[in-house]
């Protein structure tokens, strides 16, 4: 059981999640009833520690939250505790500190006991799928003190995606994930402390079933009516029914901006089939308990024009010049019936430009695409006190020229993809604060992301168990983003269980990871006061171009499961006070030779990486997975070279093309694949072996696929011991790919001593660019 107070908690074809493929979402059953919201946040202090459980209660960091939590695994239950399990795709794995508790027969029931009066109940579930991919629904019985209270209704209908990017609802594709969904209720009265709240499966429920979680919250009453205020039942906007109150929405947000007053949305549920635009006007509800926007075309967008699609307009995307002003948004529930991820539909809860002093405040975002996808440029938005559960892709985005942007004390769970994000693409991103939020179970992608722009902090966040192709907290220049530039401060966060084995580079991803995969970032990182606790893999990696201007002020690194660092690309900057304690495998994982480290300068104070290894990727090592505590190990030794040589090493390239960055040459995974920038030839691809190695054969893979049409590639083989003057290995010659014989071609030569291989394409008869999805290297 958590307190009430402060609340804690790399890709084959990456989002283009940026411009939030298709993914299904969870979703709330039709029978949800009235619901309700977070009050101002406030926050007190005490230091990070590590518990068993859900992520931990981490005082003066994340968002303080006005329910208690508690976890199905720590309550009385007659039903089968399931994990702890950190694997991707699992149920335990999904689920809030990776235990859940599952209800398989009639008669099974996990029981609550209040630890404080609440009048509501907001649980956290999952339900099967259906062989068609289109879910069940059904009955859930709820107790209170042994007497049967009422039926919730529980579906999958909205969960449940499967394959790769861009996911599918087609059980067929395998790769199943993204299984909870949260269904609430008031209750109508308030219970006391001590209150005994059961979940139970009765005749006719529906079976089986896995609850994570319950949250129990005191709403307060619905607020009144405004006195300077138009309702938007006043222009036609009927509650509780189907139809469509857009455009009573639209007259009543025109008429209050025209006479200086406030729009007012009382206690019910309203449909929208568009998304209402707004500007210099505030809109008000009694409160994200009983003011409620519903629809598969819900939310509320500023001005501005969205990312360009190539697909066509979808209904309710019209987007008007310009950007918002003066907006204030407050007490009121956005409840999507998003059921895919289309990346060019606007299906989001809140979005568009809104600048200008606008403020976002006290909102229930659930089951849209996105939360709030905001396109810049503007400048001047505060995003403070919201509950964003539940997305199909990311919590939320500043995309592209946002700045001064407050984004503080929101609470989110269960997104699709990142759940806090700025994106500077086209344009920076710059003097933006990601701070006291707290963000867990982001099921792609990181808890925590900045890509590209200048001057941008996060602070005092919690974030705990990302799931696949992300870490905790990550600095890129990545998606094509304008570099990172300005000063960079990441301070006082806490990390719990983030890191993943990435499904498709098949090794781990860093609780606290940077990637100059477009580029270098040379701009400068502040990393101060940081707390990684029980990483699932490494707690800090590097990897693609070089990060050259990172300072390390106070770091620890709590229990992992293989490294404290994880070198593929080599830092330049200064470590102090970086203190590991219980690594799984060894200090610092680097097969990019003794000088990896070096840029690094060592300011004192710094213990517990003091070995090294480099060899086959190993399978992390936990004591019992109980919060951090990992059995230190001898780091194995660095095997003879043998093998592939090019296997899971560094690797750059002249340029690559959005989503086939170069580490996908190298990652073991033939369906994976490098390519290079289109109509730009010639390209390199160039992998550092760590040392100087004897090298004499390469193997050149293309995907097994008959999707793949033959094609000749013409390729030049070069090497350097030093990475600056190159030799010629092998001259250009063309190599056939032929799916019908493997899509394979072999290149012998005279072995030669060599650390950095490098191939430089010259023509490709199929794509006017290089590609390749493994570069294998051999020393005979």
């Amino acid at each position: 059981m958590s307190p009430p107070g402060v609340f804690s908690a790399p890709e084959n074809r990456p989002p283009q999640r940026k411009t939030p493929g298709k993914r299904r979402i969870a979703a709330l059953a039709a029978a949800l009833l009235a619901a309700g919201g977070l009050t101002t946040l406030t926050v007190v202090a005490a230091p990070a520690t590590a518990t068993t459980g859900a992520a931990p209660a981490v005082a003066g960091r994340g968002a303080t939250v006005p329910f208690a939590e508690q976890e199905a695994e720590n309550a009385a239950t007659t039903g089968t505790v399931i994990g702890p399990d950190r694997t991707a795709g699992t149920l335990a794995g999904e689920a809030s500190g990776r235990k859940a508790v599952t209800l398989s027969r009639q008669g099974q029931y996990v029981e609550f006991t209040l630890s404080a009066g609440a009048n509501s109940l907001d649980f956290r579930y999952s339900l099967p799928d259906n062989a068609q991919g289109t879910g069940i629904t059904g009955p859930i019985s709820v107790y209170v003190n042994g007497t049967h209270n009422r039926e919730l209704t529980l579906t999958s209908r909205y969960g449940w995606y499967y394959g790769g990017y861009p996911f599918s609802n087609d059980p067929g594709q395998g790769k199943a994930h993204h299984f909870y969904d949260e269904v609430r209720t008031l209750f109508g009265t308030s219970y006391p402390a001590g209150t005994k709240i059961k979940l139970q499966v009765d005749a006719g429920d529906v079976t089986p079933v896995t609850v994570d979680l319950a949250d129990f919250e005191q709403v307060a009453p619905p607020a009144a009516r405004p006195a300077n205020s138009v309702s938007v039942t006043d222009y036609g906007a009927t509650a509780g029914d189907t139809s469509d109150d857009a455009p009573a929405f639209d007259a009543a947000v025109a008429a209050a901006k025209s006479q200086g007053k406030q729009v007012w949305l009382p206690a019910g549920s309203f449909t929208l089939n568009h998304h209402i635009t707004v500007d210099q006007v505030t809109i008000r509800g009694a409160g994200p308990w009983y003011s409620e926007l519903r629809g598969a075309r819900a939310g509320i967008f500023g001005k501005g024009e969205p990312a360009s699609c190539s697909t066509p307009t979808y209904p309710g995307n019209a987007a008007v010049p310009g950007a918002s002003t003066g907006v204030g948004l407050y007490d009121f529930a956005i409840i999507g019936e998003v059921t895919a991820r289309v990346d060019c539909d606007q299906a989001n809860g809140i979005g568009g430009a809104l600048g200008g002093g606008s403020v976002v405040q006290n909102l229930w975002l659930q089951h849209t695409k996105v939360g709030l996808w905001l396109d810049g440029p503007f400048d001047g938005l505060t995003v403070r006190g919201n509950r964003i559960l539940d997305q199909t892709a990311d919590g939320l985005n500043l995309h592209q020229g946002i700045s001064n942007t407050l984004v503080t004390n929101n609470f989110l769970r269960n997104t699709g993809d990142d759940g806090l994000a700025m994106w500077a693409e086209h344009d920076a991103d710059h003097h933006n604060t990601f701070s006291f939020n707290t963000v867990l179970l982001p099921i792609l992608a990181n808890n925590i992301a900045i890509y590209g722009g200048h001057d941008n902090t996060v602070s005092d966040n919690v974030v705990a168990d990302n799931q696949d192709q992300g870490g905790g907290i990550h600095v890129a220049n990545r998606f094509s983003a304008v570099p990172i530039s300005g000063t960079t401060t990441i301070t006082r966060n806490t990390a719990t269980r983030t890191g993943v084995l990435d499904s498709n580079w098949q090794f781990g991803v860093g609780a606290l990871w940077f990637d100059g995969r477009d580029s270098a970032i040379t701009g400068r990182i502040d990393v101060v006061d940081n707390d990684l606790v029980d990483n699932n893999y490494e707690g800090v990696q590097f990897i693609d171009g070089a990060t050259s201007d990172v300072h390390f002020d106070g770091l620890r690194i709590s229990g992992t499961g293989t490294f404290a660092w994880q070198l593929q690309s080599k830092p330049n900057g200064t470590v102090k006070d970086v203190v590991a304690t219980n690594v799984g495998r060894a200090g610092v994982y680097n097969c990019l030779g003794p000088d990896a480290l070096t840029g690094l300068a060592d300011q004192g104070g710094n213990s517990g990486w003091n070995t090294t290894y480099c060899g086959s990727w190993p399978t992390p090592v936990y004591n019992g997975d109980n919060g951090g505590t990992t059995t230190p190990t001898t780091p194995p030794t660095t095997p003879p070279p043998s093998g592939n040589l090019a296997l899971h090493k560094g690797v750059t390239a002249s340029g690559s093309q959005g989503g086939f960055p170069p580490a996908n040459a190298v990652d073991g995974n033939a369906s994976t694949y490098w390519e290079s920038t289109n109509n730009a030839f010639p390209q390199t691809l160039t992998v550092d072996l760590g040392s100087s190695t004897s090298v004499g054969r390469l193997v050149l893979r293309l995907p097994p696929s008959n999707d793949w049409g033959a094609r000749t590639q013409t390729v030049t083989v070069q090497g350097s011991t030093d990475g600056s003057t190159f030799t010629t290995l092998k001259a250009a010659a063309g190599y056939r790919f032929d799916p019908a014989s493997g899509n394979n071609a072999t290149v012998p030569f005279a072995a030669a001593n060599t650390r950095y291989l490098r191939l430089n394409f010259t023509g490709n008869t199929g794509w006017p660019a290089g590609q390749l999805s493994e570069l294998e290297a051999y020393a005979s």
